[in-house]
């Protein structure tokens, strides 16, 4: 039921329990296509963050005691949207029917006569003890399983809570009352304190937390291990299993804060790549690309037509260029005869998708290593660099010196986004993927006097990190992802035998 060209609808979608792979295939569609998504704060922060611009983000999370947007105004703000005519997501947590306020947004859509669908997802109360290897039902010793809720109102009774009659039962949100919980349990002497129990903590998650053993000592393991929400806890024989069929193992960089300073939307690999390597991404876009429009409406296939070589030197800029020819339908036909090059992996990678394959990319991805598999003699060769407005000179001057008639164009501007907090803590990795996010990151006030590890693209950013950072730099061995994420995980092993030797 997508929109039609002057009626909202509003898709109410479960965004799974934790990893975003989770999500189902409509719903990651849907979220992919709508004009607005309003999210909870269980919602796996990369499926939003990786989203397109143009789409309207709009956090509505609740979380215990602390401030929370109120289900009066998402109520209201979801009828406002549709009414615009946009596709709304309403993305939540888990299921969105299940222990939300899914049903009470539903009534209130059909109440002011809005159209809505549900897309329901994976409950944390299945997924939770699944990645700790614990069945909620078993043919030997689990024949039914109750999910309920541990949520109490303010000055609410325990006995106002019914323990359902179940051989397995999965509480969520149950941390904050535990020890009241497990008294109400064994009020109905249906389980004992010697009954298994486990709570799994950030369920699906890399750094997810699992605790085993019975009604009798989990409440004082919760307390050991500093057990907190969002968590789900389970009773009953199945609970064993943990011990034995636990299978999800902690990923290297599981529980580590990485901060992104990339645009979320250029940032998708990235943010991927460091969630299956377990790391905590904290986006901290502190660099905006701004397309030159005024540049880019020059392109045209008789612009194109005079040029050999054309040298591509990163993503966007090849996004850029090879969007604003297909907006003229110009493709890539238009290449025929020509020498293509890039400078890096990434670079080569995004052109790949537009259908043409560079003919040369340097082993390692900077300016000087291109040359090397440049002619010597290019006297007479027209070469078009489509990149930043701000770059390194070396390539153009050394073209130039080689005979080449070179046109830089410039694609685009990389500009600093102004930013009222700084999410970045002492002892976090800090990715730097540019010089430019260099040169933002120690000349803004809120940073710049953090105790961070860095971690760098390649050699010319690591150099202009030196110029402010006395201490110890992590560079990729080229600039690419997956190179990058390597230089991540040696400052890891680094700092963990630190630590080791401190013991």
């Amino acid at each position: 039921m997508k929109k039609s060209s002057n009626r909202g609808v509003v898709y109410l979608i479960g965004a799974g329990p934790g990893d975003p792979g989770l999500i189902s295939v409509k719903g990651r569609e849907l979220l992919n296509s709508c004009d607005v998504v309003i999210y909870d704060a269980l919602v796996n922060e990369t499926l939003v963050a990786t989203l397109p611009a143009s789409i309207k983000k709009i956090f509505a999370g609740k979380r215990g005691n602390q401030p929370s947007t109120p289900q009066s105004a998402i109520n209201k703000m979801l009828v406002q949207e549709a009414r615009k005519g946009n596709c709304v997501v309403r993305l939540k947590g888990g299921d969105p029917l299940l222990f939300g306020r899914g049903s009470e947004e539903m009534e209130y859509l059909r109440e002011y006569q809005i159209d809505f669908q549900v897309v329901p997802g994976i409950s944390s109360a299945i997924a939770a003890p699944a990645w700790a290897g614990i069945p909620v039902t078993h043919r030997s010793v689990s024949r039914s399983v109750a999910i309920v809720t541990g949520h109490l109102q303010a000055g609410e009774p325990i006995e106002n809570l019914t323990i359902p009659v179940a051989d397995t039962i999965v509480f969520l949100m149950a941390m904050q009352n535990l020890p009241l919980l497990i008294e109400r349990i064994l009020s109905e002497r249906k389980f004992v304190k010697t009954t298994p129990a486990a709570i799994v903590q950030n369920g699906t998650l890399p750094h997810q937390k699992v605790v085993s053993g019975s009604l009798g000592t989990i409440s004082k393991l919760k307390e050991k291990y500093r057990i907190e929400a969002p968590a789900a806890f389970i009773v009953g024989e199945t609970a064993r299993f943990t011990k034995t069929l636990s299978w999800y193992e902690k990923p290297v960089l599981a529980g580590k804060r990485v901060v992104v300073l990339r645009t979320p939307e250029q940032s998708d690999e990235m943010l991927r790549s460091l969630y299956d390597a377990g790391a905590i991404s904290i986006p901290w876009p502190i660099i905006e690309i701004k397309p030159r429009a005024r540049e880019l409406k020059r392109l045209s296939a008789g612009f194109l037509s005079k040029f050999s070589a054309v040298i591509f030197t990163s993503p966007n800029g090849v996004r850029l260029f090879m969007d604003a020819l297909l907006q003229k339908n110009i493709d890539s036909r238009n290449f025929a005869g020509k020498k293509v090059y890039t400078l890096g992996g990434g670079t080569a990678s995004v052109l790949r998708r537009y259908g043409i394959i560079p003919d040369g990319v340097p082993e390692k991805f900077v300016a000087e290593e291109l040359l090397r598999i440049l002619p010597e003699n290019m006297m007479g060769e027209q070469v078009l660099v489509p990149r930043a407005s701000v770059a390194r000179n070396i390539l153009i001057e050394t073209l130039i010196h080689r005979g080449a008639v070179v046109t830089e164009f410039p694609v685009y501007d990389t500009v600093r986004t102004e930013s009222a907090y700084c999410p970045v803590e002492d002892g976090d990795y800090v990715l730097f993927t540019s010089s430019s996010t260099a040169e933002h990151y120690f000349s803004n006030d809120l940073s710049k006097n953090r105790k961070i590890i860095p971690c760098c693209i390649g050699d010319i950013t690591a150099a202009t990190v030196k110029k402010y950072f006395n201490g110890t730099i992590y560079t990729a061995q080229n600039a690419s992802v997956p190179a990058l994420i390597d230089a991540l995980k040696d400052a890891a092993a680094v700092k963990k035998q630190k630590k080791i030797r401190k013991r």
